[in-house]
């Protein structure tokens, strides 16, 4: 297979990962959980970086969406930033490490100094890897392994894993369980509709140099994925935010000039994004909607709303990235052969680069 055939192929590959680490994943995703309810822990924190950050931060919801009165504190943090401003951790905390390659640094440092201190869960996409040596329970997300540096089908799978160890922290009634295997159809149907956009979309994008993605609630987080998606990838500008920020400092600057993503996830917070997004057009910004229905955009790409909103960016991310990748086959870039390596060798984070 051409190289430059890698990254569409892995994206292509996403539903049938979500797939596979619902059925691979789910028992060790059980034994965690029972050891976290009987422990009767009070905080969890989970952490990770760039991807594995935004993971994170799109399986809160799930928590939020389950969480009654007395349930265990949950929140996401940039790995770094627990690692060297740390809380007082004990024994009724856990820390869930998110990372896809299971070597990024400042996961593994924080688990080097946190064993024997609190509960270890570690989420990566690699067997054998050095988080398995140190985290207490272990889940690792399917779907074969990743052979690009810029992860694609690792962020669905690892978050499908997340997604499914805090749905059994919650105890969730199966309909939950039902919704987040949807993801896999929906995800499925997001790809067909985007490949048939991408002859007109791919030249519309393509020629700007500044990128807002937006939303609330999950769609949040999956703007910090797909705006991400684009810079690594088009070498673009790219800024997520949350719906109500996007009023705030993003607003200042969006123009004619600029290209914009609205997404949406079904939830009534979609009202809001929607203002925003009708805005962002008067002001001039050409405007893809990703969502169930066009609400003000020049393009609108269809994205079925999930029963529960907590699990959209399994659904809402991958035709981003799908997008990210023509439009810098279109600018000239080769995203498996990216020119930012250097930049993360010096930063010690080769593991992330598939070497």
């Amino acid at each position: 297979m051409p190289i430059e055939e890698l990254i569409p192929q892995e994206i292509e590959d996403t539903p049938a990962a979500i797939q596979a680490t619902l059925a691979d994943t789910r028992p060790a995703a059980r034994e965690a959980a029972v050891a976290i309810r009987t422990g009767k822990l009070r905080r969890i924190y989970i952490i990770g970086n760039g991807t594995s950050l935004y993971t994170s931060m799109a399986a809160t919801y799930t928590a939020r969406m389950l969480a009654g009165e007395g349930a265990p504190f949950i929140l996401a943090v940039p790995a770094g930033e627990f690692r060297y401003f740390m809380p007082a951790i004990g024994t009724k905390d856990v820390v869930v490490g998110m990372s896809a390659s299971g070597e990024f640094r400042d996961v593994i440092a924080a688990f080097e100094q946190l064993r024997g201190k609190c509960s270890l869960v570690g989420i990566t996409h690699v067997p054998g890897s050095s988080i398995s040596k140190l985290a207490d329970h272990l889940l690792v997300s399917s779907g074969g392994p990743s052979r690009v540096p810029v992860m694609t089908k690792t962020y669905a799978s690892t978050l499908t894993a997340l997604h499914l160890l805090l749905l059994e922290v919650f105890s969730a009634a199966p309909v939950y369980f039902d919704d987040l295997a949807a993801s896999a159809d929906r995800c499925e149907q997001a790809l067909t509709e985007v490949k048939k956009m991408l002859p007109e979309l791919v030249p519309a994008v393509a020629k700007f140099d500044h990128a807002f993605y937006f939303g609330a609630g999950n769609a949040f987080a999956a703007s910090l994925e797909g705006a991400l998606k684009m810079k690594e990838m088009a070498l673009l500008h790219a800024e997520g935010s949350e719906t109500w920020e996007m009023a705030s400092g993003p607003a200042t600057v969006v123009s004619e000039k600029t290209f914009c993503a609205a997404l949406y996830t079904g939830d009534p917070s979609d009202a809001s994004t929607a203002v925003t997004a009708r805005l962002a057009r008067q002001w001039g910004a050409r405007l893809l909607d990703v969502g169930p229905q066009p609400v003000a955009g020049d393009f609108h790409l269809p994205v079925l709303a999930p029963a529960y909103p907590a699990f959209a960016s399994l659904s809402l991310v991958p035709p981003l990235a799908l997008l990210a990748y023509r439009v810098a086959r279109a600018r000239g870039q080769n995203p498996n052969q990216p020119t930012w390596r250097e930049r993360y060798y010096s930063q010690g984070m080769t593991h992330i680069l598939g070497e």
